[in-house]
């Protein structure tokens, strides 16, 4: 494991990461256009979910469908590799085992976004009462990606911090 997160820490790396997260990014600008506004996974709970999908068009559905099982299979992927590369490249000063709790956010929130995805896509090809399970994954897909940025952010201030009475010393 920790050869894989190494990798995915090189610069190189992440750099090509970061590239693959806003291509795929924008692509959800067309996909949204596709299927005339917001997709599922903007919607914060069941109730709203089911709305949305119930003012879709079959092509709209379809269309949908397709972004979720294309664009939406590797942003996840992106993101969530750009999150734990990052977390386990600043948190390079710490113990091995507190690294690998670090990087945990991250990977949860890759989980429970691929979780939603697989949701998203049986409601969109009929099974509608699947969305149910949106009130648990979608507010768990936000937090835990929260949770991710918020320890990247607070690594990079860390960092900045020492190297600041670092360099006063």
């Amino acid at each position: 494991m920790a050869k894989f997160l190494d990798f995915l820490a090189r610069t190189p790396v992440l750099w090509g990461l970061f590239v693959l997260f806003v291509i795929l990014g924008g692509g959800f600008y067309f996909a949204q256009q596709a299927v005339g506004g917001p997709l599922l996974d903007m919607q914060m709970n069941a109730k709203d979910a089911l709305a949305r999908l119930g003012a879709m068009s079959d092509e709209q559905k379809h269309m949908h469908l397709i972004a979720t099982l294309t664009l939406d299979t590797f942003y996840p992927l992106a993101y969530g590799g750009l999150l734990v590369g990052l977390a386990w490249r600043f948190s390079g000063r710490f113990g091995r085992n507190l690294r690998q709790f670090l990087v945990v956010p991250a990977l949860l929130g890759v989980l429970a976004d691929f979780a939603e995805n697989t949701v998203q896509a049986f409601a969109l090809a009929g099974s509608e009462n699947m969305l149910t399970a949106k009130n648990i994954l979608t507010p768990l897909k936000y937090t835990t990606i929260s949770w991710a940025v918020s320890i990247i952010l607070g690594l990079i201030i860390f960092g900045l911090v020492k190297r600041i009475r670092h360099k006063g010393n």
